[in-house]
């Protein structure tokens, strides 16, 4: 959604108006008004990294800051949309933010200027639960990196990017660290016991923990279990009969909360109210139990939604802008099952450019990789149907689905290695003198006990079988004589 929002409003800054701070600054200042999602507001960065040269609000530092060197801020000059920095601590505001950024550009593709907007991970906005103050009076909660091994958002500012305890402190973050997903219990360095649970983000290697007392959680129910039995210690001798009688059927309601809380802290069922629950203490108790488990209800409602937004990131490919090689597989392994249940053809073309390692060693890697980027979006125009998926297989190699049979796949192999030849993009070192692909179509009717990796290897083999007799062509994995039906038909 953020990055939807930054792409549109760069459109409405014009090449011809983008020196002029009067009316950059009105524009930032007119479109902040319709979302929440920049509280730090929008700049515009010179081309050469020194200085805005225009922002909104005005933030004391960032007009005169120098970012030319950064990684983010040379990847949205080269990138042609919206692209997402890694966290790292600002020189003007210390605190952790990552950049969403892109580049306005002339008729020319020129640029004229960055648009950029930070996102600070440890303030409301970004992952509002955090900083929910009844939430985080009960809970610690933590966005953890794997990979570094630091606290990227904490309810506790001072573990902002600080390192995790060494292994063996906390023996649950240890197993989480290692690849664990779930809850468990935990204890501090202090000697705390804890419950715990953690949900992974699947985008960056990131992880969300929370931890909550022991002693927290059972409170409220030892409060009001004291008071109950105190007050039946102190209740006549002489109506004790009937105190026994009306014990059983007062203190129901206590042992269904108690068990319902027992059930949450085993996780064996989901969290739902307590009905028919008289109005006296037990009551009482009962309802801020419902309030609790609505409280706990909506906070995981949107640490889903929070993973959702950060899932949707994992699954593109940050050079080509089509679907990365997770993806595939992911989405492979649901088309395998579905036509094997229905017993319907999947195809599969693997795309490998022609010379690409001589095209890099020759032109250079920034002259490479706009090359797979219009490789990329010359097969994506050519591959238009919602069904048809591609993919960034790896390297200078991508992968399509078809729900088809192969001789629809092999048509539309020939079509995608018309359409890049006719891209005329220069290669002196390929026979062809221009770039071009070849192409292995392999196609099968799934079954259950074959496993979807069967499938790329045939791909994989008619993709040799093209480069071996003498590439910018295809070859089908199967029934040769498609090749017969594509020249009748061009």
């Amino acid at each position: 959604m953020r990055t939807k929002f930054l792409a549109a409003l760069a459109d409405k800054i014009p090449a011809k108006k983008i020196q002029s701070e009067g009316f950059i600054t009105e524009t930032l200042k007119n479109n902040i008004s319709f979302t929440d999602f920049f509280p730090q507001g929008f700049a515009v960065i010179q081309t050469n990294g020194e200085g805005t040269i225009a922002e909104y609000p005005v933030i004391p530092g960032r007009k005169n800051l120098i970012v030319g060197e950064l990684e983010w801020f040379i990847k949205a000059k080269n990138s042609p949309g919206v692209i997402i920095s890694s966290p790292f601590r600002s020189r003007v505001i210390d605190d952790v933010l990552v950049v969403i950024a892109t580049a306005l550009r002339d008729e020319s593709g020129k640029v004229l200027g960055v648009l950029v907007a930070p996102i600070f991970l440890n303030r409301p906005g970004f992952m509002a639960y955090i900083f929910d103050k009844d939430f985080s009076e009960q809970s610690d909660i933590l966005v953890v990196s794997r990979k570094h091994q630091l606290f990227l958002a904490s309810s506790n500012p001072n573990l902002v990017l600080k390192a995790t305890p060494i292994k063996g402190t906390n023996r649950f973050l240890d197993e989480v660290i290692g690849g664990f997903n779930g809850y468990g219990d935990a204890v501090t360095s202090v000697g705390d016991k804890m419950l715990a649970a953690t949900s992974d983000i699947n985008s960056l290697d990131w992880f969300v923990m929370i931890s909550t007392p022991l002693e927290k959680v059972y409170k409220i129910i030892n409060k009001s279990l004291r008071a109950t039995i105190f007050n039946g210690v102190i209740v006549s001798f002489f109506v004790f009969l009937a105190i026994m009688f009306f014990l059983s059927l007062f203190f129901n309601p206590l042992k269904k909360a108690a068990e319902s809380v027992r059930q949450m802290v085993l996780q064996k069922r989901s969290l739902s109210h307590i009905k028919g629950y008289k109005k006296d203490e037990i009551g009482d108790l009962i309802i801020g139990f419902n309030a609790a488990i609505d409280m706990v209800n909506e906070r995981n409602d949107k640490l889903e939604k929070s993973n959702v937004a950060l899932e949707s990131l994992s699954q593109i490919d940050s050079l080509t802008e089509v679907f990365n090689r997770r993806w595939l597989d992911k989405t492979l392994n649901h088309l395998w099952l579905v036509k094997a249940r229905s017993q319907q053809p999947l195809t599969l073309l693997l795309i490998d450019i022609d010379y690409f390692k001589k095209f890099n060693d020759t032109y250079g890697h920034i002259a490479g990789d706009n090359c797979l980027k219009q490789v990329a979006k010359t097969i994506q125009k050519t591959v238009s149907r919602p069904t048809d998926f591609l993919s960034r297989y790896g390297g200078e190699e991508f992968v399509i689905l078809l729900e088809s049979d192969i001789e629809e796949g092999a048509l539309v192999a020939e079509k995608i290695r018309l359409a890049i030849s006719n891209l005329n993009i220069m290669h002196s070192e390929s026979l062809y003198k221009h770039v071009t692909i070849s192409v292995g179509v392999a196609s099968v009717i799934p079954q259950l006990a074959i496993k979807p990796v069967e499938l790329i290897k045939h791909a994989d083999s008619a993709l040799y079988q093209s480069k071996e007799h003498g590439r910018n062509r295809f070859e089908c994995h199967e029934d040769r004589v498609i090749l017969r039906i594509i020249k009748e038909n061009s």
